[in-house]
């Protein structure tokens, strides 16, 4: 079994305990989504991905810290999310997702634009906030052994 599959085992493991009734499973087990709150996870024969909404990452285990992977997951489970969202009249044509890290400090997660809006229209912007979905406290002796377990 590979790292990446080895990680979202445990994650899933994790989210069974405390998020059963929200978590959707898709292509046989390896995507998994939480409701309709955009927090998706998956992985393949080459990477983890972790997502929130269309926004996400990709983690090799050769390359990249998986530690980070983790840390970037249940970032999005245990902090609040904002989501800046751009309209041009009614057609929205970018967005803004970020993690809050701090009192009105926000750790960049993405960002999606569109190629053809009317550009022309008044510029109207919405900000919406997303609670957390578990205390961090709660499941960080779970979080440093993944993480521990990552770094091996």
């Amino acid at each position: 079994m590979k790292k990446q599959q080895v990680i979202f085992d445990k994650i899933k493991a994790i989210l069974i305990i405390h998020l059963n009734k929200i978590i959707n499973e898709y292509e046989n087990g390896s995507n998994l989504s939480l409701g309709d709150t955009g927090i998706w996870i998956s992985f393949d024969e080459k990477e983890l991905t972790i997502g929130y909404g269309f926004f996400h990452k990709h983690y090799d285990p050769e390359f990249d810290n998986m530690a980070d992977a983790i840390s970037e997951f249940f970032d999005l489970l245990t902090k609040r999310k904002k989501l800046t969202t751009y309209y041009k009249g009614s057609v929205q044509f970018k967005n803004i997702a970020e993690i809050e890290i701090g009192d009105n400090q926000f750790k960049y997660l993405g960002a999606s634009n569109a190629w053809l809006y009317p550009f022309w229209k008044k510029s109207i912007v919405k900000v919406t906030f997303y609670d957390k979905l578990l205390d961090a406290n709660s499941i960080q002796e779970q979080i440093d052994e993944i993480k521990y377990y990552a770094q091996q």
